[in-house]
């Protein structure tokens, strides 16, 4: 969602944001860039050189990206810490709009840009992906061990050392670390979960052997002999044994001979299990005013997508706001098979359904999923950023076989506009659905003639009070009652 002018956006953007879309202490992604005088650059060269890293990235057309550079801070450091100064950090500004040109950098609306940064400068159209950077400038601070943080603009070149003094230092002789676990967190019916971790030397000498153990309710289920040959800082990848899908809190630990700190030697997890659904799938997209931002699927355990919705633009502004689609209420209904399934939510935008009430249109949009049970699966509203995503694990309500008498299904309940009756018909016949209110009247009567099989109606209660009512769903001369609440 967007709003309606630029300079509000712009400045919510640069002022009001508290942080990065990479995770404080996830990995950097490695980059190689050339500078504009022709010098090329590999960030995981420079950090296994023991140099912590201070990456700008900025775009020409950003004023506070301007202001900030004026101040001369990263120049100060630069020259006391850079190639000119005790060469023990690497300081770097990138500027990371691919739709701004190389030219634009000597040659924008707020000026040179080589006026002001004296220290190493680049253009990449790249990195910002690579970064998933949600706004500018973003300034971030890599240390040796490759952990990345945002620390934003301070005021001076004191406030960014007191940052780079916390980074973790390798230290005499040996030490092996875990680094960071990069597998799988969620596990899904009788599937087991393949550990990926990655070890680091955090020592000088050389690393050339060590044991991973696999911990999990403080009892070493595996050992993993681990050879090789790591410099300092020097990070190896490696894939454990499996575990049991059942596990939720588990412990990986570094164990080698003469290692001389402990601190660094383990890392511990949380691995949830996907959440158990029926068969019939509602979902919900409380639309905003920037709806043709929001896209959604269900994807399988193959990761092919079996579900999706998507919605158009807008006229109304210059950022696709309004259309038709914006400020109500979507319903999108699904049968799947049993199996495990990932829901994924978009916002092209990056900062999800945020609504400015106080100074655009709309207020926050939302996106819930809910099964033929009435449970949530997922649950998303407001600025949920550029993604999200749920697990579940669809184990009943699929191919019911039953007669009438036996089963009907009526999902979503509760409801707020629209309700689906699902039931599996043995042999063709003629339905009576009828919805009763309390006082015994009749507010919906309807006949369908429905063949053999899985049959699903569509009832809409949206010109409804909210209340309790009775859906009577009727089959040659037996009935069946389901309660069904509505909300408003």
């Amino acid at each position: 969602m967007r709003n309606l002018t630029f300079t509000l956006l712009f400045t919510f953007l640069v002022s009001n944001f508290l942080f990065a879309q990479l995770e404080p202490g996830s990995t950097a992604p490695d980059f190689t860039i050339t500078d504009l005088d022709g010098n090329t650059h590999n960030l995981y060269n420079i950090l296994d050189e023991g140099k912590p890293v201070l990456l700008d990235l900025f775009a020409t057309w950003c004023g506070p990206c301007w202001s900030f550079a004026e101040t001369g801070v990263f120049d100060e450091l630069d020259e006391a810490y850079g190639v000119n100064g005790d060469n023990s950090l690497f300081t770097v500004a990138v500027e990371a709009d691919p739709s701004t040109s190389v030219a634009e950098i000597t040659n924008s609306d707020l000026g040179d840009w080589t006026d002001v940064i004296h220290y190493t400068l680049a253009n990449d159209d790249e990195i910002a992906d690579l970064y998933e950077l949600a706004y500018y400038p973003t300034i971030y601070l890599i240390c040796p061990d490759r952990s990345v943080t945002e620390v934003g603009q301070l005021s001076t070149a004191a406030a960014y050392s007191s940052q780079i003094s916390a980074c973790p230092v390798a230290i005499e002789g040996l030490n092996a670390g875990m680094r960071s676990y990069d597998g799988e967190l969620v596990t899904c019916g009788d599937g087991k979960i393949e550990p990926i971790v990655t070890i680091m030397n955090m020592g000088s000498e050389d690393m050339t052997a060590c044991l991973i153990q696999t911990i999990v309710d403080g009892d070493v289920i595996n050992s993993y002999n681990w050879t090789g040959s790591l410099s300092t800082y020097g990070t190896d990848q490696v894939t454990l044994p499996e575990i049991p899908s059942n596990t939720s809190n588990v412990s990986f630990s570094v164990v080698m001979d003469g290692d001389i700190q402990a601190s660094d030697d383990s890392i511990d997890i949380e691995i949830e299990s996907a959440t158990e659904s029926h068969a019939y799938i509602h979902v919900e997209v409380d639309a905003d005013y920037y709806v043709g931002e929001t896209s959604w699927n269900i994807t399988d355990a193959y990761g092919d997508i079996v579900f999706e919705g998507s919605y158009e633009f807008g006229t109304e502004d210059d950022f696709g706001g309004g259309g038709p689609d914006a400020n109500m209420i979507h319903d999108h209904f699904t049968e799947l098979s049993e199996g495990c399934y990932t829901f994924n939510v978009f916002d092209s935008y990056g900062d999800g359904q945020l609504g400015y009430s106080s100074s655009g249109p709309g207020t926050d949009g939302s996106i819930t999923l809910t099964d033929g049970d009435g449970n949530e699966l997922f649950f998303v509203s407001g600025n949920w950023e550029s993604e999200a995503s749920g697990y579940f694990e669809v184990t009943n309500g699929v191919g019911i076989e039953e007669v009438l008498e036996n089963s009907i299904s009526v999902f979503p309940n509760p409801t707020y506009n629209k309700t689906s009756v699902s039931l599996n018909l043995i042999k063709s016949s003629n339905i009576i659905i009828e919805l009763v209110n309390t006082l015994g009247q009749k507010v919906f009567v309807q006949e369908y003639s429905m063949i053999a099989g899985r049959n699903t109606v569509d009832v809409s209660v949206e010109n409804l009070n909210a209340g309790i009512y009775y859906l009577n769903v009727t089959v040659d001369d037996e009935t069946i009652t389901e309660k069904l609440n509505i909300l408003k």
